[in-house]
């Protein structure tokens, strides 16, 4: 009887930590739907862990091992980095507001996020809404000077809770990037 009452708290146990292993995984979604009439519908659900030990597997020209290089195109005219660290201590605030007769651009800052909201004003408008933390940003750019560390943007956005990354509502098809602890797109 007591080997019987032990196998199943074991099992209630074992049971627990694979549930709450899973409950713990971060999932990016990308949801892509045309407009037109025979448009496409792509999802994409991925579990950040998986993304993390897929990237460094890929090799294409410019990208390798989780790193995007730059070749001949440096980085080295703007001081990126610096300008991040600024940002990230200055205020919170609209920092760039550019208004114009067929498009719209404004760069904020609120705590440790970025905003960029564009809005193209045309017969059909459009919109394009990223959101972004500062974390994620400074992961991107802990590489060299001529590339971006994308494998390490993946681990630091893997850190945090929901949180949707891109939207963009334009005439020909929405796209909606996220990231949740949900296994599909709905």
């Amino acid at each position: 009887m007591i080997r019987s009452i032990c196998l199943a708290l074991l099992s209630l146990v074992l049971v627990s930590a694979v549930a709450l292993g899973g409950a713990g995984t971060k999932w990016l979604h990308v949801k892509v739907d045309e407009k037109a009439d025979e448009g496409e519908i792509v999802r994409i659900n991925l579990p950040m862990d998986l993304i993390e030990e897929i990237i460094p597997l890929i090799e294409e020209d410019g990208f390798n091992k989780g790193k995007v290089t730059f070749d001949g195109h440096e980085l080295r005219e703007v001081d990126v980095r610096g300008i991040l660290a600024a940002v990230k201590d200055a205020e919170d605030g609209e920092y760039v507001t550019v208004e114009g007769p067929d498009e719209n651009v404004r760069v904020a800052k609120k705590g440790n996020r970025l905003f960029v909201k564009v809005t193209e004003e045309s017969d059909e408008p459009e919109y394009v809404n990223v959101e972004i933390r500062m974390e994620v940003v400074e992961a991107l750019l802990s590489g060299d000077d001529d590339e971006l560390d994308i494998l390490a943007a993946v681990r630091a956005l893997g850190r945090y809770g929901d949180q949707e990354l891109v939207s963009v509502d334009a005439s020909d098809a929405t796209v909606r990037i996220w990231v949740d602890s949900q296994n599909t797109s709905e």
